[in-house]
């Protein structure tokens, strides 16, 4: 039997009943197959189209990839199948172009650090495959910038392409400015002014304090503030105020090193302090952390309860708890506010189909 709970204090002890329960999350029709690791894109058309992932396979341990993609309606509260990948892959990135269509990059399946990339053209529902990239990359990151490219950072393995640039009028992909750092499983955050902040990671299999900044006018990376403690598999968000709050997180010991931990980096000062603590120890919830209209901050991934941080506070609270801790999953603000949340894995580590609705505005 699945429980929800929600709840609007800082722990799990006020119960606030089944009606706000049901209020608050809503279980959806399950996606049609079992995914984690996959990309969820909100469309212009207000559908969220869903990529990718990986399930495990019948021995419950090897994976298996998925070239397919489907589409969330919120008129209908439906999933259907939309055209498929010719590539199977997770840990893709998936960004919206300005024109509407969606750019598909990078990720793995049997073969790690794919150089592949595809394009979805959200009116015909049909993918398009694009020159590779320079090089392969998983564990990457990729952002819209302001002058209409996206860069792409980061799960590279040569020191010459730590990052590179895709141009949506020539289809092709050009070098970024050289980098020193090649930060995989970081978390990026587009500041105000339109520079990228890439933050934490990894490099050579462990965990780093690094940050930088891209600069899109000057096409170059710097060296920013170092965080507090090595951290990679977090997530993070620009705060009203325009500084950044990095979530949770890992150091070397992985599952054992979980963090409840947050850092705000202030770009005018250009330093790292201390943030309010999550209720929860979390990780690997880069693509579940939602940003409201509001300025508060949900977080919906790395563990069972979902927390918000609202605005002038200085705690998370516990707003709702659902069936099991979900990682790798995705959280999708729609244009109601409601939020999409879908896939990821559990404790042990089988991928699910299940779906909700969250609804922040429910007391």
């Amino acid at each position: 039997m699945i429980c929800w709970v929600a709840c609007d204090t800082g722990n799990t002890s006020s119960i606030t009943g089944w009606a706000a329960m049901k209020e608050r999350l809503t279980r959806l029709d399950d996606l049609h197959e079992l995914r984690a690791a996959h990309s969820a894109t909100l469309l212009t058309n207000g559908k969220v189209l869903i990529v990718a992932g990986f399930r495990k396979g019948p021995d419950t341990y090897s994976q298996l990839y998925s070239r397919t993609a489907e589409l969330y309606d919120p008129a209908t509260r439906k999933f259907s199948y939309t055209g498929s990948l010719q590539i199977p892959r997770c840990g893709q990135t998936a960004t919206l172009l300005p024109g509407g269509d969606v750019l598909i990059t990078g990720g793995n399946n049997d073969t790690p650090r794919l150089a592949s990339a595809e394009l979805y053209n959200s009116s015909s529902g049909t993918w398009t495959r694009l020159p590779d990239m320079l090089s392969g990359r998983e564990g990457h990151h990729a952002i819209l910038l302001v002058n209409g490219k996206v860069l792409i950072m980061g799960g590279s393995q040569n020191p010459d392409l730590y990052a590179e640039l895709y141009n949506p009028t020539t289809h092709s992909f050009e070098k970024a400015g050289p980098s020193s750092l090649n930060l995989g499983g970081s978390c990026v955050v587009q500041l105000r002014d339109g520079r990228v902040f890439i933050i934490g990671g990894w490099m050579r299999r462990q965990p780093v304090q690094y940050s930088m900044i891209y600069d899109p006018a000057t096409n170059r990376f710097t060296r920013t503030a170092d965080l507090n403690i090595v951290n990679y598999k977090a997530g993070a968000a620009l705060l009203p105020d325009g500084k950044v709050i990095v979530i949770g997180g890992s150091n070397n010991r992985d599952w054992m090193g979980k963090y409840n931990t947050t850092e705000i980096y202030d770009p005018q000062k250009n330093v790292f302090r201390k943030g309010p603590r999550l209720q929860f120890q979390r990780f690997k919830l880069n693509h579940a952390i939602v940003t409201l209209s509001n300025g508060a901050i949900v977080v919906a991934g790395g563990d069972s309860h979902i927390e918000t941080l609202n605005p002038g506070d200085s705690v998370f609270r516990t707003s709702a708890v659902m069936d099991q801790p979900y990682y790798f999953s995705t959280a999708t603000l729609l244009p109601t506010g409601i939020i999409l949340l879908a896939g990821g894995y559990g404790n042990s580590a089988q991928c699910v189909s299940k779906a909700w609705l969250y609804n922040p505005r429910a007391r």
